[in-house]
């Protein structure tokens, strides 16, 4: 198994590539080992799963006080986050990589980071791990286009949940 690396020498994200063994069946791979993660990462007490149809996007959400580790068992997105912990040295540093179940497939977040994905294959199947229940704590998000990451986004009809729309900017955010 591969250990995690920090991503593109971003402080708080960690990404790696799953080991896929094929073979006629099919494939089959191991999603963690407590072992492999870096040092300070909680034990995750949820386990969770999105299927989102091509040009779905969801985000951009924020859980506080949660890590959360993401990979795609199917499908290719575009997966955008931001950090928005006010206390960080990289606040508002932001980045986009582009996950393939058979690729690049696997993001460790930790908290204070802002997360969503547009899809850009048929459908994108995705696990979630995370270390706070789901509506244990207060969630809040940011709208997925403002200009400090709109253009991460590739050109594409997104469809978007109202909820999702209905999120302030990242400098209105900033302001409340």
């Amino acid at each position: 198994m591969r250990k995690f690396e920090p991503l593109f020498g971003f402080s708080g994200i960690w990404a790696r590539e799953l080991d896929l063994k094929f073979d006629d069946r099919g494939h089959f791979s191991e999603i963690l080992r407590q072992s492999d993660l870096p040092d300070g990462v909680p034990n995750f007490v949820q386990d969770s799963i999105s299927s989102s149809k091509k040009n779905i996007l969801r985000g951009m959400h924020l859980q506080l006080n949660q890590w959360q580790l993401i990979t795609l068992l199917e499908g290719q997105i575009v997966d955008v986050l931001i950090n928005l912990d006010v206390d960080s040295i990289n606040f508002l540093k932001s980045l986009s990589i582009e996950l393939s179940w058979n690729m690049l497939n696997q993001v460790l977040v930790e908290p204070g980071f802002a997360h969503g994905f547009g899809v850009i294959s048929d459908v994108a199947k995705i696990h979630y791990k995370s270390s706070v229940y789901y509506g244990a704590t207060e969630q809040y998000g940011v709208l997925w286009n403002s200009p400090e990451i709109a253009n991460y986004w590739p050109k594409n009809d997104w469809i978007i949940s109202d909820r999702d729309v209905e999120f302030k900017s990242i400098t209105e955010w900033r302001q409340l």
